[in-house]
């Protein structure tokens, strides 16, 4: 017997039959400490054991905590007795092995059915069982064929698995890797990997999908040909919440091409990095899936930079290899956020790494249509046709989450409407109309005016400016549709407080389009570019949400003019980009949606000559102070409001408010009583128009005639 012979014994914490072992001693060889040190082993390194057979197996090589025990008896586990095929008692050699346990990458496990009829491992659950059995083998640390977890539950379901080869091999053992050791599944029944990079068409996507498809088809040809081959192995998928993009995710990762690797925000920099690597050795597919990449890189994460540097390195390692044999590897990375310009950094916007994007856009009628079919809604067969073509047409501006919502809340007024669900009974159009209520489009959820409710009844008056207001809007039908194009934007102008904001809100509302208004200095931002970031963002979400209205408020602000002092609204450098951001936003309309511009300012001259330009602000509306009948219309709605009590005479009370702004006559009737009410309240009920009358006279007019002078030389100057 020679110094490396040893007798085999079993462990002694090895216990047969023991229920959800650790396995952290599994690949371990105990050897007595003095033969250890006299042996050349070190420490948790590799060593060999071979019997008189032609095989040889590695375990890690490990000093016995008994002392006691003689100095030529090793211990071993049962998963290594069983696998190396040693009996006890049996002699065998163990020699040091070549160096430290190398890394685990991929750790190919078997699912393992007890019952003949029990089903294999669906493809849904695949991921969720890979990240489990990761964290046992963690838990392991030394990874070798011939592990088995038995009986392990997870949500409910309980399932087998065995280790069936680690990093290709049998015969070897390495040592759990975070980031770098992945699990697969050899069960083809439970993987069925192998199959086509193809997306079906999903509703409400078909050209992003076809594109999407495009960019797959290049992963298995040679680049012989090509111009400029597209070498990225990256893509991002982008667009506002609730398009799609989690849902394409996972129907790239249901093509079952490779092994899915989902990148989350807990991941380190030297993860991602591991788990390219791991991806690019591998001889099969792998899809790096990175869902919302900004909780990875967003300008708010710690270690921000070092993220970037990672994933770019890794998208250029990919790129490197495709070069290199002329062909893609087959390493698929696709990523997903909400704006590709404003979240991806330049970085990796580069050439080689995530050059490529798709913008997933809310749906259209038809897409909406589409998606609303894709859920199959129980209305009777006889109106379904009917009340999905109408529910599509309501819901511009609804992303398909905001649809699959509106049908879930129709479902609830159906079941609490009819008590005990009965598939006999129909979804109705009122069950539909109590989901629409409750569910407002995603693209509304954070601007700050609500859709307005202002009708042209509420306000008096202005037949003039209503009648041109609604002209614009109007679409022509017959020859005379395509014979003509409606204007972009109106600008109203006029004194203040002349229900210039009303109108617009009433614009809105009688034109069923969504309502999107800011106050031109809520848009100013000291910080360079934000401005501009803050209007193009403004006119982006107009544009999902089309057809809609944006309303400027106090557009002077924001769109002075470049001549005058200060160089524009914004004051120096940053009001000229801000106005030039502005002015291309409205150049680019007619290739992009239904988004109409009205803006309105109290001080037209201070706006920039290029505003007027055809093409813009096509329309200039004045919008005076309030005529005759305009002003009973607020005195009217006002004493209604307030229930005034009897004998007040609205046309009085409007011939002596001559000169007085709208805003101003809603004033009079709010404080008019307030102020009375101190010294006599029956005197002020018993004479209520004594009481308005003095309010009156007591309210001075803010817009004087210099100022009306001034708009009527403004509007003649500017038509000669």
């Amino acid at each position: 017997m020679g110094k490396d012979d040893f007798k085999i014994r079993l462990q002694p914490q090895d216990v047969a039959g023991q229920k959800n072992p650790n396995y952290k001693n599994a690949a371990k060889i105990f050897i007595h400490p003095t033969t250890f040190a006299q042996g050349g082993f070190t420490t948790a390194y590799l060593c060999n054991i071979e019997t008189d057979g032609p095989f040889r197996w590695e375990a890690v090589a490990w000093p016995a905590p008994d002392k006691n025990v003689a100095n030529n008896i090793i211990s071993v586990s049962r998963i290594l007795q069983k696998k190396a095929g040693l009996e006890l008692g049996q002699m065998a050699r163990v020699t040091p092995g070549n160096g430290p346990v190398p890394d685990a990458g991929v750790v190919l496990m078997k699912e393992i059915l007890t019952d003949a009829d029990a089903a294999p491992l669906p493809p849904s659950e695949q991921t969720r069982w890979q990240y489990h059995l990761e964290s046992r083998l963690e838990v392991a640390e030394y990874i070798m064929a011939g592990i088995s977890f038995d009986e392990i539950v997870l949500n409910g379901s309980r399932r087998s698995f065995v280790v069936t080869s680690v990093n290709g091999r049998t015969d070897n053992v390495a040592k759990y890797a975070p980031g770098s050791t992945v699990v697969e599944f050899s069960d083809d029944e439970t993987t069925k990997t192998g199959g086509k990079l193809k997306v079906d068409r999903l509703p409400g996507m078909s050209r992003q999908i076809d594109e999407l498809n495009e960019f797959f088809d290049d992963f298995d040809v040679q680049f012989e040909g090509y111009t400029t081959p597209t070498y990225s192995c990256g893509i991002v998928v982008h667009g506002s919440h609730g398009t799609g993009k989690s849902m394409v995710l996972d129907h790239i990762s249901a093509t079952n091409w490779g092994r899915v690797v989902r990148l989350s925000y807990n991941d380190r920099p030297s993860t991602v990095q591991a788990c390219f690597n791991t991806a690019l050795e591998q001889r099969s597919p792998t899809i790096i899936l990175i869902d919302d990449i900004t909780k990875l890189i967003g300008k708010d994460q710690t270690g921000r930079q070092v993220m970037i540097e990672a994933i770019g390195e890794g998208l250029d390692d990919l790129t490197d290899k495709a070069r290199q044999q002329n062909m893609r590897p087959h390493v698929l990375v696709v990523a997903t956020c909400l704006d590709y310009l404003n979240d991806i950094p330049y970085a990796l916007q580069r050439p080689g790494r995530f050059e490529e994007h798709i913008a997933l856009p809310i749906p259209d009628v038809i897409g909406r249509k589409e998606i609303i079919r894709f859920h199959k809604p129980t209305f009777s067969a006889d109106v379904f046709d009917q009340y999905v073509s109408d529910l599509g047409d309501r819901t511009h501006a609804y992303t398909g989450a905001d649809l699959r919502k509106v049908l879930y809340r129709a479902t609830k007024a159906w079941r609490k409407r009819v008590g005990k669900p009965s598939s006999a009974v129909p979804l109705t159009w009122e069950d539909v109309t109590k989901g629409l209520h409750e569910v407002r489009p995603t693209a509304m959820h954070d601007i700050n005016l609500k859709p307005p409710t202002v009708r042209w009844s509420d306000i008096g008056g202005y037949e003039d400016v209503k009648v041109a207001l609604q002209r614009v809007l109007r679409k022509p039908t017959g020859p005379r549709a395509k014979m003509s194009k409606p204007p972009k934007g109106v600008l109203l102008y006029g004194p203040p407080g002349c229900s210039k904001t009303m109108t617009a809100q009433a614009m809105a509302t009688e034109s069923d389009f969504n309502f999107f208004a800011v106050k031109g200095g809520e848009l100013l931002n000291m910080y360079v570019g934000e401005t501009e970031r803050s209007i193009r963002n403004l006119f982006k979400r107009a544009r999902e949400a089309s057809p809609s209205i944006i309303f400027f408020d106090e557009f002077d602000s924001i769109a002075g003019s470049r001549s005058g002092p200060g160089g524009g609204g914004g004051g120096g450098g940053s009001g000229v980009q801000a106005l030039t951001t502005l002015l291309t936003e409205m150049d680019g309309f007619e290739r992009i949606g239904e988004v109409f511009v009205l803006a309105a300012t109290n001080k037209p001259e201070l706006l920039d000559s290029a505003l007027r330009r055809p093409g813009r602000f096509d329309e200039l509306i004045y919008v005076p102070l309030p005529d005759a009948g305009a002003r009973e219309a607020i005195f009217a709605a006002k004493a209604r409001e307030l229930q005034f009590p009897d004998g007040v005479d609205v046309a009085e009370l409007a011939r002596h408010a001559e000169g007085y702004s709208g805003a101003e006559v809603a004033r009079i009737c709010d404080k008019a009583f307030w102020d009375a009410g101190d010294d006599d309240d029956d005197a002020a009920l018993a004479a209520p128009m004594e009481v308005l009358l003095a309010a009156i006279r007591k309210t001075p007019k803010l817009v004087t005639q210099d100022m009306l002078d001034h708009y009527r030389e403004w509007q003649q100057r500017f038509r000669s």
